[in-house]
């Protein structure tokens, strides 16, 4: 339903998404499809995410509380961290006409996009106290350096 109302939602398969190049082409994507990251109109939970890049590393950290680490699955698809997973409830509190429950529940998916390119094989996930953790380590070429000037 919400497809049709919001054309971003309606992505192609993660396998054929272009990576960015550059900062720009994030605003060209961002210009393009305005609504696009807003996974919460399709499903019923999302997890925040927070993004740091350091000279050396890209840390991805998601508060996801409540899931088992099988409930997860973290792959890289062409230059995108996609993080997927299932939030299951366990139960609800019942009283006579009243239902009462605050947790959202439900499968979710994100997908980030990493400005550099990491080495796939030195990439961590930890998954501690509700919080997964992702160390995705750049490789050597797109690690910034600094140039001596001459003169």
């Amino acid at each position: 339903m919400f497809e049709s109302m919001f054309p971003a939602l309606r992505r192609k398969k993660e396998t054929e998404l272009k990576s960015p190049q550059n900062i720009f082409d994030l605003f060209d994507e961002m210009w393009r499809q305005p609504f696009w990251g807003m996974e919460q109109f399709t499903t019923g939970f999302v997890p925040a995410v927070e993004v740091s890049e350091k000279e050396e590393e890209i840390v991805v950290r998601a508060e996801i509380p409540g899931l088992d680490t099988k409930d997860l699955d973290v792959t890289i698809e062409n230059n995108y961290l996609v993080i997927k997973g299932e939030k299951k409830r366990e139960n609800k509190e019942e009283k006579e006409n009243f239902v009462h429950m605050e947790c959202s529940y439900g499968s979710f998916y994100r997908t980030i996009p990493l400005t550099s390119e990491v080495d796939k094989d030195k990439i961590k996930a930890t998954y501690k106290k509700g919080v997964l953790t992702i160390t995705l380590p750049k490789v050597e070429s797109a690690r910034a350096r600094r140039i001596a000037i001459d003169g």
